[in-house]
């Protein structure tokens, strides 16, 4: 895999006079940006810089534009604006549809189709109960490549991995219908015959991705997204594919030769963003403006250390999700816990947004104690990693095996006294509304409190000085071969 850093940028902008004609389709990629707005004054340079050799030069995203960035996700004036109003700017003229683009549910959605300058794309899914909204399968864009029209069909696809649904909460999802990718990819091969360049603009994963460019190699490119990975890789039927990590730490720029109408020659170069040193000033001071928002600054809690893992973080949501709702014991899917590690010292509502952006409802059940240890494994299986929890420890055993059965099998829970918990007795378990869903049928009661997860946090860090979460060990992992 080649990187290639500012001075590389540097040494194409002094040859750049003499490219009279632009000799070849330039793609500039990103995926998974995740409301990393902060990272764009660096991708705008990067745009600028190619441009100024490509000028036909086509940005695109390979979606999840949103979820991960306080600055973006709650900006007050509209969530999501910042970014869709940084991606007007740079020029993108595509977006693939991801699944955290239904974290601002179908409003947000919308909100993006009718404010941004380029299409989001979407071949899978239907808006079948919202007739204002419709997404198109592919879009075709036209560019003048060494004096010749060169056209561009982008078609787009969403991963189904949640019991047929993309990876979001599903009452964002309301009347809204989804097809598998591999049922649908087959309706659309015959738009290789009507274009000069065949792209795939997925966000299925690495792994399904490759799976596709290996089956369909009537695509030229695929750009991938959704699994972060680094990847740009040619297939042994010559499919070039590519995936730029996330959170915009990487781009990756795509070089197409094409000759007679067909594409001849293939090449794609990474770039590591940290390694820029240099901005795109207007979009900078439009940044600034952004992180400005006094909103976003106030201090709502102190830590007398430094959050060091998910273990603290999760411990520290469920603490606070038990506290707010008075329950025996709160549950939190690792999935949830967006930050690896936090700071500590003072907490700011931006913080809290960050770590917590989904702010899902907390959701209140009564289990038996062997039904909370059954929700241990079902849970833990459901996100892949052991579920965070307050009120209670437990031991969990996952069972590796190679014919793809591999998982969690049996949990035992504690209480704090350190006794087994009571089989029998009735337990009032709080967990988020995403979990809930799981939670049906392994429960005696549920009931929605109206309480959302960022009112837990904000409620136990006002009432709860200085609060130190080192070294939290809340469950124990044993791996049978």
């Amino acid at each position: 895999m080649k990187r290639i850093f500012y001075v590389l940028i540097v040494s194409f902008l002094l040859i750049s006079c003499t490219a009279k004609q632009q000799k070849e389709l330039v793609i500039l990629s990103v995926n998974d940006m995740h409301g990393h707005i902060e990272q764009m004054p660096k991708l705008a340079y990067i745009a600028d810089s190619l441009r100024n050799i490509y000028p036909e030069l086509l940005i695109v995203s390979a979606g999840d534009n949103r979820t991960g960035n306080a600055y973006n996700d709650k900006y007050p004036e509209h969530p999501n604006l910042p970014m869709i109003n940084l991606m007007n700017q740079i020029g993108f003229e595509a977006s693939a549809l991801g699944n955290h683009e239904f974290d601002g549910n179908i409003d947000g959605i919308r909100y993006f189709v009718n404010t941004a300058h380029f299409p989001l794309i979407c071949a899978n899914t239907f808006f079948t109960g919202y007739p204002d909204l419709k997404l198109s399968p592919y879009v075709t864009i036209t560019k003048n490549i060494n004096g010749k029209e060169v056209k561009i069909i982008l078609l787009s696809l969403i991963e189904t991995t949640n019991e047929g649904h993309p990876s979001a909460h599903v009452k964002n999802m309301q009347n809204v219908d989804f097809a598998d990718a591999k049922d649908v990819i087959k309706d659309y091969l015959h738009l290789k015959d009507s274009c000069n360049v065949f792209v795939l603009l997925s966000h299925l994963g690495k792994e399904e991705e490759l799976e596709l460019a290996a089956e369909y190699p009537q695509f030229d490119l695929i750009i991938g997204g959704h699994s972060h990975d680094l990847c740009t890789e040619t297939l042994p039927d010559g499919v070039l594919y590519t995936q730029s990590k996330y959170y915009l730490k990487d781009a990756t720029v795509t070089k197409l030769q094409i000759k007679n109408g067909k594409v001849v020659g293939k090449e794609a170069q990474v770039i590591d963003l940290n390694k820029v040193n240099k901005v795109d000033e207007a979009i900078q001071k439009e940044v600034d403006k952004y992180y400005a928002e006094p909103e976003f600054h106030k201090v709502i809690g102190h830590a007398a250390t430094p959050f060091n893992d998910k273990k603290a973080l999760g411990a520290f949501m469920t603490d606070a999700q038990r506290y707010l709702t008075n329950a025996d014991i709160a549950m939190q899917n690792p999935g949830g816990v967006r930050f690896d590690n936090m700071h500590g010292g003072n907490i700011t509502k931006a913080d809290i947004y960050n770590l917590d952006p989904f702010n899902n409802s907390l959701v209140i059940c009564e289990m038996t104690g062997k039904q909370v240890e059954d929700f241990l494994v079902l849970a833990s299986n459901s996100d892949h990693n052991c579920t965070h929890v307050s009120g209670i420890t437990y031991d969990i055993t996952y069972a590796q095996s190679d014919d793809g059965q591999s998982g969690f099998v049996s949990a035992k829970a504690y209480l704090e006294n350190g006794k087994r918990i009571d089989q029998k007795k009735v337990y009032k378990v709080t967990v988020n509304s995403y979990m809930a869903l799981w939670a049906k049928g392994h429960c005696l009661t549920m009931e929605d409190s109206g309480l959302g997860a960022n009112d837990a946090e904000f409620k136990y860090l006002e009432d709860h000085d200085n609060v130190d979460y080192q070294d939290v060990e809340r469950y124990h992992l044993t791996i049978l071969n």
